[in-house]
């Protein structure tokens, strides 16, 4: 399946006291398996290592998760002026937060569903693209 997936589910995939643990990380190994190819924004690694960083995971494992999740077949999409401006419509009619918005236009840019476990951006997001849990 190819999906735009939001940070949330690496994070939690990579932390076992997190709620969604087993779900999330049932799809980060269904994409590292060549099961689901993503299509990412470009801040999507920042996010995954200042979260996982933050928390105290290894550098090393982090890189190591960040690289594999951008590896081919899956892509990374910069925003450039067009898409920030749609971007920045979404934020205002969905009411998203910055980060959010670019993942949820994304996501209906590219008719692809988002992949996420931050229940407001579901509930918000689901206005503009298909949205589905791990």
């Amino acid at each position: 399946m190819k999906l735009v997936l939001d940070a949330s589910v690496a994070i939690a995939a990579m932390r076992p006291s997190e709620t969604a643990y087993a779900a999330a990380r049932a799809r980060i190994e269904r994409v590292l398996q060549g099961g689901d190819e993503l299509v990412q924004p470009a801040l999507f690694g920042v996010e995954v290592a200042g979260a996982l960083a933050r928390r105290g995971l290894a550098e090393a494992d982090i890189r190591a998760l960040v690289q594999a999740l951008r590896a081919p077949p899956h892509r990374i999409v910069t925003i450039g002026p067009k898409g920030s401006a749609a971007a920045e419509t979404c934020a205002m009619k969905g009411r998203l937060r910055g980060a959010d918005a670019i993942y949820v236009w994304l996501a209906s840019a590219r008719g692809l569903p988002l992949c996420t476990l931050d229940q407001e951006m579901a509930q918000r997001g689901a206005a503009f693209c298909k949205v589905i849990a791990p």
